[in-house]
């Protein structure tokens, strides 16, 4: 049962590390997106291109 546990905490805590990650990816997005095409963004952040051009259509609609 502990060991049942600490593989629990240990597979919550890799969740919540990898949703930081994604979020700090959404963030420097954001960033720039004023700057840089979508392609690059998406190279260069290493998120999907669709995922970039969401989140460009909802800044520009949020302005």
């Amino acid at each position: 049962m502990v060991a049942n546990n600490a593989f629990i905490i240990k597979e919550m805590e890799e969740k919540a590390e990898k949703k930081g990650r994604e979020e700090e990816k959404i963030e420097l997005t954001r960033n720039l997106l004023d700057i840089l095409d979508d392609e690059t963004i998406a190279s260069k952040v290493g998120l999907n291109i669709e995922v970039v051009k969401k989140i460009r259509k909802e800044t520009e609609a949020g302005q």
